[in-house]
């Protein structure tokens, strides 16, 4: 049955290109086009719907392992962190928290690895986006709290949602640009 499944398979890759490619764009739609999304695959919608949020002079520099998720024509890093209380499992009752830690290093062009000497974090801002509406992938249900890489805390390698919440106020995605365009200078 695998075998006949695989023949199947190696035969719309080989004799038609563009059915699979449809296939695969259709699958890939799905798994993104749910009000609650996988946390794997969540994290990179928030990346790019920040993006959006942010308009024109931004790139998408994040991959597997780099250092900020996007970056401003003028220089300006920022890390995209996320979290949700409806979770594909269910709903989650434990509190929010995010990954703060410091990057040992980062790949600066996908390829070469470039130590982090400094004991700094490498983004400049950190946009802390929470959800706990009921649809992820609506921009208006999502809080952004924007916070200086300097203000967080130094040895944490996490932080709660109470303490970010302590630092900042939430802004609503129409707000969003011009928070971190006041945040960043």
């Amino acid at each position: 049955m695998l075998a006949q499944r695989m023949a199947v398979a190696s035969h719309k890759i080989f004799s038609h290109p563009c059915l699979m490619k449809e296939e695969l764009l259709a699958r890939i739609r799905n798994m993104f086009d749910v009000p609650v999304m996988q946390n794997n695959l969540r994290g990179l919608w928030v990346e790019l719907m920040v993006f959006e949020l942010l308009g024109s002079g931004w790139k998408h520099a994040g991959n597997d392992w780099a250092a900020w998720d996007l970056e401003r024509t003028d220089g300006l890093r920022v890390e995209v962190k996320q979290s949700a209380q409806l979770q594909s499992w269910g709903t989650s009752l434990s509190s929010p928290r995010f990954s703060i830690a410091l990057t040992k290093g980062h790949y600066l062009d996908g390829k070469n690895y470039v130590p982090n000497l400094s004991g700094k974090r490498l983004a400049d801002l950190y946009i802390f986006a929470w959800h706990d509406g009921d649809d992820q992938r609506s921009a208006s249900e999502w809080r952004f709290y924007v916070v200086g890489a300097d203000r967080l805390p130094k040895s944490q390698k996490s932080i709660g949602l109470k303490a970010l919440q302590e630092l900042t106020e939430p802004v609503k995605a129409t707000g969003l640009l011009q928070e971190v365009t006041r945040l960043g200078h």
